[in-house]
């Protein structure tokens, strides 16, 4: 769907299949998605199709956008795709599970992305394994980069935020009781922000010390999303949508009417935040 402000359909596009991938946009307003009927998609601004580059299986993975216009993203056919904007193949790489994770770019070049092999895999442009950091267990949450390239965040399935470096060794590990799905966003000081099974939303430091916890009222599957002016918007399987002040405090909630499960906050240039909730609406709030 594309929806104007107002929330009034544009145009509709449909595939062959679920779509859990979220859109990138790119030059030109392109939009590009994938679908579980394991086509990469690329749309014209008007809602027609550009161009879609089919893999083997379906694509829940949201494509990332390379400073050179290249996509990189997962295949549940257990393969990380780099892809140019005209559609044509350049590379993939064959990880040893599923492909949920959507990839991240460090500043040098080197793509990140998770599989359901437990590992942390870092490619050069070129698609070459460069290294593959293990955790205990399924990760199928996506890494976020700090804004110098030099510590790389994931989240797992066995309840830890790992820290890493550049060159695949862990800097340092924050445990929590329960598995993490949520995936890891970072601010303008450092800190990273996730949520867990427990219901939980987390604050840690830049030095893997623990900066606050939220209680929610239920399980947190959703990552957050970060304002400009620090504010963090997640939701949980109950449904709640909240607003969290940058030092913890509660600044408002909205209890929407089915679970908010993978669905992230988008934020617009004037403020306003949207999300989906699976009673089948999306929701556009005030900050």
């Amino acid at each position: 769907y594309a929806l104007s402000p107002e929330g009034s359909p544009r145009w509709i596009f449909i595939t062959g299949d679920a779509i859990e991938s979220s859109p990138a946009i790119g030059e030109g307003g392109i939009i590009y998605f994938g679908s579980w009927d394991g086509y990469l998609y690329a749309l014209n601004p008007d809602g027609s199709r550009k161009w879609a580059y089919r893999t083997g299986d379906g694509i829940p993975s949201s494509p990332c956008i390379g400073p050179d216009g290249t996509l990189y993203v997962g295949s549940w056919d257990l393969r990380i795709y780099a892809i140019d904007k005209e559609g044509h193949p350049k590379w993939n790489f064959h990880a040893k599970d599923h492909v949920s994770s959507s990839p991240a770019i460090a500043p040098d070049g080197t793509v990140y992305s998770c599989s359901q092999d437990d590992r942390l895999y870092a490619l050069t442009p070129e698609g070459k394994d460069k290294w593959a950091f293990r955790t205990e267990y399924i990760i199928n949450s996506s890494p976020a980069i700090s804004k110098d390239g030099n510590t790389i965040y994931i989240t797992s399935g066995d309840g830890n935020l790992y820290a890493v470096s550049p060159e695949g060794y862990m800097r340092w590990v924050f445990k929590t009781a329960y598995d993490i799905d949520s995936s890891p966003a970072i601010d303008e000081g450092g800190n990273v922000y996730f949520g867990s099974g427990e219901g939980i939303v987390f604050a840690v430091n830049p030095d893997g010390t623990e900066k606050w916890q939220f209680a929610t009222d239920f399980t947190v599957v959703s990552s957050p999303t970060i304002g400009k002016d620090g504010t963090i918007y997640i939701g949980t399987r109950d449904g709640t949508f909240y607003a969290i002040a940058p030092d913890g405090r509660p600044r408002w909630s909205y209890k929407t009417g089915g679970p908010i499960e993978f669905s992230s906050a988008a934020i617009g240039p004037d403020g306003t935040v949207y999300v989906g909730s699976t009673d089948g609406y999306l929701y556009a709030f005030g900050p």
